[in-house]
């Protein structure tokens, strides 16, 4: 009944304004030279900007709309205006004798009576009432695309299921209270922390004992320095939990960071995925990124086109940090130790290769990516355009030798993509 009432509101608003601006131009603009096509053009136009400021505010407050929703919202208003209207135009025409005797009794008892008024008060009427139900009934799925729907949840967090936490660390004692104080605060409790000094040869390694003896929930394994990579790929050995996360050891996490990822894993998902807070520290600012709305796949679109399309709007998943991953399918994955670039965004691209479900998103801010803390080698990996260009070989290997269009399509968008990133990393070198 609150959406029937929304589009209701909608319609009347749109219907007395449209008429009134159509009456308007008619009237006074044109003097009755009838010119109705452009009467009908202008206001159109007048009220569909009006719709859209209507339905931003109403309809859409807390929908996922994309580009693609509001160009097909003006598609809909198009398909009103120049087939709806005209069809009643065309028979309100068949009511020509009607007026004339209504006309003909209401002179002949002194009544005014507008031909031209009655007619387009009716066609503006009976347009707006077809509009509405019509609306109403295909509203959303020409609006905000026919996307694929998934399954009705199963309740996650009811079954309270272990999820396991791997920190990667290495020389990070500086951040690493405040990280693993942030996981510890979790408010979803039923956790596994799998710390994985790699050879840190500061406190980092001290600090991690010192935690695993107040918190049973903390492993801590000790390795030679591996690298990244494979401290992330002993965290998977090692897992033993039905969900995995991966925190890093001079990032954070908001408390709610668990619950809200596994609160939106249903039965057709595999990958859940949250917003950022992006702080950096030498500049002492901070911003959220990734949080806004993103279209879920489309019923006839590919699993790979639809995760180029997410590469090629913004940096959401390149990442492996502020993911839930099923286990089941992680530990059939790893992080590839010959890459010092990109390893992150190669793993989500395996994992999801093999995983079957829908992606889910969450726009909440959840994980805190603390900018500044990596090495100068860190820093000047993104300079070097060899390393892009490796990236690109392991996506087109990725996406297979057949692409179809549409995945082409895409593709050629992140390599675009990566071409601009690799010169705003230039250009952030020499600063």
């Amino acid at each position: 009944m609150k959406r029937i009432g929304k589009f209701t509101i909608i319609g009347t608003i749109l219907a007395i304004f449209n008429f009134s601006i159509y009456t308007f131009l008619a009237r006074i603009i044109f003097n009755g030279n009838e010119l109705l096509w452009l009467d009908s053009i202008i206001s159109y136009v007048l009220a569909t900007i009006l719709a859209y400021f209507l339905h931003s505010k109403i309809t859409w407050k807390e929908r996922p709309v994309t580009k693609h929703g509001v160009f097909m919202f003006f598609v809909w208003n198009g398909i009103s205006a120049l087939i709806i209207a005209p069809f009643f135009t065309w028979l309100f025409g068949f009511c020509k004798p009607v007026y004339e005797l209504a006309h003909s009794i209401s002179t002949n008892l002194h009544i005014p009576f507008d031909y031209d008024f009655v007619e387009s008060t009716g066609i503006f009427c009976f347009t707006t009432l077809v509009t509405m139900v019509l609306n109403y009934l295909f509203y959303d799925k020409l609006v905000f695309g026919n996307s694929v729907t998934t399954a009705i949840p199963s309740d996650v967090l009811a079954s309270n299921p272990k999820v396991s936490v791997i920190v990667p660390i290495y020389n990070t004692g500086k951040y690493l209270p405040k990280c693993l104080n942030s996981i510890i605060g979790q408010t979803y409790q039923n956790l596994e922390i799998i710390l994985v000094d790699d050879g840190s040869t500061d406190n980092s390694g001290k600090i991690s004992d010192d935690f695993a003896k107040k918190d049973k929930r903390i492993k801590v394994v000790h390795q030679k320095n591996q690298g990244q990579s494979a401290a992330r790929n002993t965290g998977l050995t090692k897992a033993t939990g039905k969900y995995i996360g991966f925190v890093d050891s001079d990032d954070e996490i908001k408390n709610t960071f668990i619950e809200k990822l596994l609160s939106i894993y249903s039965d057709n998902t595999s990958l859940s995925v949250c917003g950022i807070h992006y702080k950096r520290i030498r500049q002492k600012t901070a911003s959220d990124v990734y949080i806004n709305p993103i279209r879920s796949r489309h019923k006839h679109e590919s699993k790979a086109a639809y995760i180029l399309y997410l590469l090629a709007i913004d940096g959401r998943m390149y990442s492996s940090v502020n993911k839930l991953y099923r286990a089941e399918i992680a530990k059939q994955c790893h992080f590839d130790k010959t890459l010092n670039f990109a390893e992150d965004t190669k793993f989500v691209l395996d994992y999801l290769k093999k995983a079957k479900g829908e992606i889910t998103h969450t726009l909440s801010p959840l994980y805190i990516y603390n900018s500044g803390t990596d090495s100068s080698t860190m820093r000047t990996v993104a300079t070097n355009w060899q390393n892009w260009q490796t990236s690109y070989q392991n996506l087109k290997s990725w996406l297979g030798p057949k692409p179809t269009l549409q995945e082409k399509f895409w593709l050629h968008l992140v390599h675009l993509r990566w071409r601009i990133s690799y010169v705003r990393s230039k250009q952030r070198a020499k600063q």
